[in-house]
């Protein structure tokens, strides 16, 4: 089962947590792998790091109001589907109409069940998905 939220949540980046790595896909920067997120007044320690991309919001999200976490859109890796030859500039103008998605498997303890989170980074960090 598969919930959604629009949370904003603490994640810290980088720094391993209780000296352990979370595994991770190759080719990801350590630096910018989230190892641990508060949600709801409980830390969870990412084990796995199951997939990371970029999505693209709706481009009317940015003209009106800037993009929303509660995007109908957001869902799993994506195709690009941008615009034929012009991907680059867009990117490079208009950069609120992209968001960093890292699927991930945390557990708030060692005695609770892990799940699986979608944690969105924008101009702000935000649990927008759970799976049980």
């Amino acid at each position: 089962m598969s919930r959604r939220y629009a949370d904003p949540v603490e994640v810290r980046v980088g720094e391993p947590q209780i000296g352990l790595r979370p595994a991770m896909p190759a080719g990801v920067d350590i630096a910018a792998v989230p190892t641990a997120f508060i949600w709801r007044g409980r830390l969870h320690i990412v084990q796995v790091v199951l997939d990371h991309w970029t999505q693209r919001l709706p481009w009317w999200r940015g003209s009106v109001d800037g993009p929303t976490a509660d995007d109908p859109t957001a869902g799993g890796p994506a195709a690009d589907g941008g615009a034929a030859g012009g991907g680059a500039v867009e990117e490079t103008q208009f950069p609120e109409l992209e968001r960093q998605v890292w699927r991930v498997e945390a557990s708030a303890g060692r005695l609770m069940q892990t799940g699986v989170y979608d944690l969105t980074k924008d101009d702000r960090w935000r649990l927008v998905r759970v799976a049980d």
